[in-house]
This record gives structure tokens, sequence and C-alpha cells, in this order.
């Protein structure tokens, strides 16, 4: 004789969507391959669902090195279709993922503390759609410190800031750890193991001398990826615009044959540029007439005068920060 088994039929086949809007679609299909011993006596859709236990309804909390699994029963006619995402991207390339009729199963192995966030799962089929999602936990290092620059610079020390990572490896940063090296030398030396804020001031730097620097931070787990200085810092005097030129005005009731030689204070970080004038024209140097530069002023001469040295000669001096000006007028 022959054993018939009875028991619920198998899954349409060949399922197309022939016409869609955004609140209809017409589908076609074929009867199951396995018809449950019985003929098929409707078809039937159901709206996709699924179940998370209390561990993944809860945080997911992995180490790093060890695997993220997250399994999760699931249901709907015709069977749904499974998408996993994290930050609005699929997961094909990172995760291992298997879809059945009955479940989803995603893996990642090695875990990172990258792959710390929430997954987002989502099931569709001919009935409708619905969404759920796991977060996870990574306890590992720290990422970088981010935002990380030069606040304040003088000669001889230069004071960092930084904001705290954007990831902190599933536990509480407990310090920073910042680091200098001169732009000549390859290898870093530590500055602090413990600072607690974010800021700190490196003393006892060389003037003139140009520094990198990295900062990394620490948690339980240990210590995280460095953020660096992208170029490097020079030691040196903060700018300060021109001092206030202290010009007053030259008056020569003198004969042919006099000197005249006038003084002026020039200050400012950097040294300022310097730049005299006569009848609205650059000043033309001469062995007659010619000024020069020191470190703390500047010096116009004027040998032999004539009536035709007499007039107003401006003068300014400029540097990144600022730029000051004044008239002297000479009368011969």
């Amino acid at each position: 004789g022959i054993c018939v088994y009875l028991d619920t039929p198998g899954p349409p086949v060949n399922l197309v969507v022939k016409e869609a809007s955004k609140d209809s679609a017409y589908i076609t299909w074929e009867p199951p391959i396995i018809d449950g011993g019985s003929p098929i006596t409707n078809y039937r859709e159901e709206i996709p669902d699924f179940e998370l236990d209390a561990e993944l309804r809860r945080t997911l909390v992995v180490r790093a090195g060890l695997t993220i699994r997250i399994f999760v029963p699931i249901k709907g006619r015709p069977t749904p279709e499974v998408k996993w995402t994290k930050d609005d991207v699929s997961l094909k390339g990172r995760a291992s993922i298997e879809n059945t009729d009955s479940f989803t199963l995603l893996i990642v192995t090695e875990c990172t503390r990258y792959d710390a966030g929430k997954y987002v799962m989502t099931l569709e089929n001919a009935a409708g759609k619905k969404t759920g999602f796991v977060n996870v936990k990574v306890l590992d290092t720290p990422g970088p410190p981010i935002n990380l620059k030069p606040r304040e610079i003088t000669k001889d020390s230069i004071t960092l800031q930084w904001d705290m990572p954007l990831i902190d490896g599933g536990s509480r940063i407990t310090n920073y750890i910042v680091e200098k090296r001169e732009s000549t030398r390859k290898a870093y030396s530590t500055v602090t193991t413990n600072c607690q804020k974010c800021s700190f001031r490196i003393p006892n730097l060389s003037e003139g001398c140009e520094y990198y620097f990295r900062v990394l931070a620490e948690n339980e787990f240990g210590i995280g990826e460095p953020a660096e200085t992208a170029e490097p810092v020079r030691a040196s005097e903060a700018p300060s615009p021109p001092d206030s030129l202290n010009i007053m005005d030259v008056t020569r009731n003198s004969v042919t044959g006099d000197n005249i030689k006038i003084e002026i204070p020039v200050l400012g970080r950097p040294r300022p540029t310097v730049t005299w004038k006569k009848d609205n024209q650059i000043l033309k140097q001469t062995q007659r007439v010619n000024y020069e530069n020191t470190a703390t002023a500047t010096i116009l001469t004027i040998n032999e005068c004539t009536r035709s040295d007499s007039g107003q000669y401006p003068l300014s001096a400029k540097n990144i920060v600022g730029e000051v000006s004044e008239v002297i007028t000479v009368q011969v």
C-alpha cells in the first residue's frame, strides 16, 4: 500500500510582483511543490513578524575579538525578505548573514570597537513590512580623541586641546596620554600618562623648534588609538600687531649741507615690514636719501638736504596681525 503523510503545504514558488504602487501590489505565484498530502484550498498572506529573546531586547555586550551572534526567529507568508543595516549601511560586507523561512542569523567575527552600535533588521513581504533593532556594545579600548589642536603657543610651551573620542570602547575614559616628538625625529616621547582633562600645557620646549603631538585615551580595557596633529607646531611667541609708531613732526630750518637722521621705534611679532613713501610714491633709496630697518626701529637718513627734500614722508609698519601708519613732515 501507499503511505501518505499529511502536513501543512510548503511555500508557493516563483512569486512575482507584476504591478506596484505606493499602497498596493499585484502579485502572481505558482502552487507549492509540496502540498502536504492534501489539495491547496486557498492562499493566505501573513504580515512579517519576529521574536527577540530577552538578551537581545537588552543591549548585547560582547568583548572585542569575540563573535557577535544575533539569532532571530521570524515568520510571515510569503517568506519575508530580510535586510540588516547599521548606520544606514548594509551589513552584507562585514557580517555573515543566513536567512530561512523561520529565522535570520547574523554573525560578526573578531569584532572591534567599530562594530558597536544599532543593528537594524527589516522584514518585508507582499503582506507588509516590519522593522526591529538590536543594540550592541563592544568592550574595547577607546577610539582616537577628536578635534586635536594647539590652543596657546609661547616660545617654550604649547597648550593642546581636544574632544572626547566618539567611541569610548564601552567603558568610561579614565585618563589621557600626551606625547610629543620633534619634527626631525621619528620616535615619540611621553609627556604625561595621567591627564584628566581635555587640555594640557606642554612646557620646556625649545624656541623655534617644530613639534608633532599625539593624544591617546585610556579606559579599563587599555590605551586606545592616537590622535595626531596633522601639521608640526612651532614653539614661538604669539603674533602681535605692530606697536603704534611714536612719530613727531620734524621741522628743519637749516641751510643746504645739513643732514637729517630720524629714528622711529617699530615693534611687533612677526617683525613688521616697514614702508616709506614720498609724494605718494615708494621712497627711492639713493646714496643721499635712504633708510634702514633694525630689530626695533626704522631709521631715515637724508644727507646734504635741499629744499626738494621738504614734504611729507608717510610711514607704515605691517605684519600678519595688523598695520599702523603715520606721516613725517620734513621742512628744509
